[in-house]
């Protein structure tokens, strides 16, 4: 398929141009048959009245004159019949032997083309001087000749077309019937009429038309083109502010004309859609940020450290392992930081973070509590576990759902103050299960509890009750524990989210139950 590398201003005043020149032609040539065919009607319907016309005056004619006594043979009646004018029309009248009795020809008949109308036979080489002939002089066409016999069986005009010498001619033939009394022959009236007039009617009216479209087009060309150009007027300008838009301009917006029309809509999805790129290029270079920061402190420690031990040529054993251990533990945090940040990131690309299995989560969250127990001894705080006996059959990532349940508990250790209480439930349901940690500390903060699952996010001094001061481990870590739980949470076709309650802080995640049937 050709693709036209043109504008699309361009390409729809061409489509236009193409549609309006098809329906120009289609109009031209229907136009013209009609035309054409009117004028057919229009000669069938001059030639028959005219031959009946002309048939009844005859009749007429001949009653007359026998009532006037007088002959009513066709050779008395010759000179009423030449006075008869049938316009534009030839006209002959014969008696029943194919003898012309009378005769008369158009006085407006031209020559079309270069070609000459055709001419009666004549039998002497003198010429006419009026419109009528003597039959003596005047032979009867032939192509008349051959509708005589089928106008003596026929009570309505017979009607035929022929060319001669490349002009159309149209006649109708009628007959007269006998009249009573002697001398009162039946009689045929032929009437002919050329076609020359309709066809100059009908080249006159191609030849406008040959006119009257080209320029119909050009116009239709020049009004497409324009109003094409205005309508996308819209574009251009959308298109030219798009062009000035980059990273550091990502807050300004493509203008809105008209927010009813298709181009209005598209610049309103457009800059709904710049609003979410700059938010979330907002919340990248935030991410990027905190990521810097967070990682800059134990890289930092693990420099000085290095610095310090290889500033001086001696040092015992006891301080060299002093040093690697402060190295180690900071190396730990890093991994920790980065695997973190990877698996955020796979969870933010969309690629699968979890390799499904059938799995008991009842064990899984009795063992994640196993595994803080000795922290909430070392914090005088008591825990609380309340599971179904039975097991609770789900699809999951065993690894994951550990990490997302020990995330979520040692947040609640990490904010609840000595001598309180963290425990967690299971509430299974038909469907889903529902799983909650719950802390009696301060709770979260007002001002966390819309952003308390985004990354980095962690209460400033400002926001900690003064319980926290206390807790070395409340302003530890790196943000990022329960945005990890989030994400874990969602890939595994669940949800994390905080309750409203008053005393603590209830974390609440529902996942799907495998279906044993």
């Amino acid at each position: 398929m050709i693709r036209l590398k043109t504008s699309v201003r361009f390409r729809l005043t061409l489509w236009n141009a193409a549609v309006l020149a098809l329906l120009l032609v289609g109009f031209a040539y229907g136009s013209r048959v009609a035309l054409g065919s009117a004028l057919d009607e229009r000669r069938d319907r001059e030639v028959r009245e005219s031959a009946l016309a002309i048939a009844k005056t005859i009749q007429n004619e001949r009653t007359r004159a026998q009532a006037r006594g007088e002959d009513p043979r066709p050779e008395v009646l010759r000179d009423s019949l030449q006075r008869l004018r049938a316009g534009n029309l030839d006209v002959y009248i014969v008696d029943d032997g194919s003898r012309v009795i009378a005769a008369s020809r158009s006085p407006a008949r031209r020559v079309a083309r270069g070609n000459t109308p055709p001419k009666p036979e004549v039998a002497s080489s003198k010429p006419a001087t009026q419109p009528t002939v003597r039959d003596s002089l005047v032979l009867l066409p032939a192509h008349v000749r051959k509708l005589l016999d089928d106008a003596r069986t026929s009570d309505d005009p017979v009607l035929a077309s022929t060319t001669v010498d490349s002009v159309s001619y149209r006649s109708a033939v009628v007959h007269v019937a006998q009249g009573s009394g002697e001398g009162a022959p039946a009689m045929a009236v032929a009437v002919l009429r050329s076609g020359e007039e309709d066809l100059a009617l009908q080249l006159k009216y191609r030849n406008r038309l040959l006119f009257t479209i080209p320029l119909a087009l050009l116009f239709s060309i020049l009004c497409g083109y324009a109003i094409a150009r205005r309508s996308l007027a819209p574009v251009e300008a959308m298109a030219e502010q798009a062009a000035r838009i980059s990273a550091a301009t990502l807050d300004e917006r493509l203008p809105v004309a008209n927010d009813h029309d298709e181009l209005g809509r598209l610049a309103t999805v457009v800059n709904a859609l710049l609003e979410r790129v700059h938010v979330a290029f907002l919340q990248q270079r935030q991410f990027v940020a905190d990521a810097s920061h967070e990682l800059r402190t134990p890289i930092a420690i693990v420099r000085g450290e290095a610095d310090v031990t290889l500033q001086r040529s001696r040092r015992s054993e006891v301080e060299y392992r002093e040093a690697l251990g402060i190295i180690s533990e900071e190396s730990v945090r890093l991994t920790r930081i980065v695997d973190d940040l990877f698996l955020l990131a796979r969870s933010d690309a969309g690629a699968p973070v979890a390799q499904f299995s059938s799995l008991d989560l009842r064990e899984l969250m009795l063992g994640a509590v196993r595994s803080v127990r000795t922290i909430a001894d070392d914090h005088d705080i008591a825990l609380e576990q309340t599971v179904p006996a039975h097991a609770i059959c789900i699809e999951g990532d065993a690894p994951l759902l550990r990490r997302l349940m020990l995330n979520l508990l040692d947040n609640a250790l990490k904010f609840t103050p000595r001598g309180g209480t963290v425990g967690v439930t299971a509430e299974p349901g038909a469907e889903s299960v529902s799983i909650v940690v719950y802390d009696s500390g301060p709770g979260v903060p007002e001002a966390l509890r819309l952003r308390v699952f985004d990354r980095f996010v962690r209460a400033g001094p400002d926001e900690r009750p003064a319980s926290f001061h206390d807790s070395p481990r409340a302003t530890s870590g790196a943000g990022l524990g329960l945005a990890i739980a989030s994400a874990i949470a969602t890939a595994h076709h669940g949800t994390l989210s905080l309750d409203n309650n008053t005393v603590g802080a209830r974390f609440r995640v529902v996942l799907p139950i495998k279906n044993l049937s």
